[in-house]
């Protein structure tokens, strides 16, 4: 995984419950944005950032109770790798405060729903909130295949990568029936 995000890739994952999948993309994608805002230096300041300017990597999960526990994984595993990264959250049980400090600054990564990516999507500034990122995974896929979520997913992923032609999409599965019966 780490060497295919790496190299700009976009697939599905799929194995089962409990082998890694969160890990193996979230490090992919630690291994590969992360080193560039460490190495990179803001204009005049000579001093390194400490995290991405924008935002880089969204998360998209079906369910706000799996959104929760993904995005506190994602930052306690982030600052046990004294990686910078800033992980938030983005559903309909996140407070106004929160969304007000998001709406000044967008953390690094961003675990979301797709209606409330629907929403993100809809505001005036979208395309400069969005157009930075750089890796979509959508967890759970097979909770939306064939289903309105999952339309209004592939609708906003469509829109993102109009936006950015190099984005590089992942989906996790453990339960892939057959979709031919």
């Amino acid at each position: 995984m780490w060497r295919e995000i790496g190299r700009g890739a976009s697939g599905l994952l799929h194995a089962t419950t409990g082998a890694g999948k969160t890990w193996a993309v979230w490090f992919g994608a630690l291994a590969a944005f992360a080193d560039e805002p460490k190495s990179a230096r803001k204009r005049g300041t000579g001093t390194p950032r400490t995290q991405p300017e924008t935002l880089t990597v969204l998360w998209i999960t079906p369910m706000r109770a799996l959104a929760a526990d993904t995005a506190r994984a994602l930052q306690s595993s982030a600052a046990e790798l004294a990686v910078p990264w800033s992980v938030g959250q983005r559903t309909g049980d996140t407070s106004s405060a929160e969304r007000a400090r998001q709406n000044r600054r967008m953390p690094s990564a961003l675990v979301t729903t797709p209606e409330s990516l629907s929403l993100i999507l809809t505001r005036p500034d979208a395309r400069d909130v969005l157009s930075h990122v750089r890796l979509v995974i959508v967890d759970e896929w097979h909770e939306l295949l064939g289903n309105k979520r999952g339309t209004q997913t592939q609708l906003a992923l469509a829109r993102l990568t109009y936006w950015r032609p190099e984005l590089q999409v992942w989906g996790l599965s453990a339960t892939l029936g057959n979709l031919f019966r």
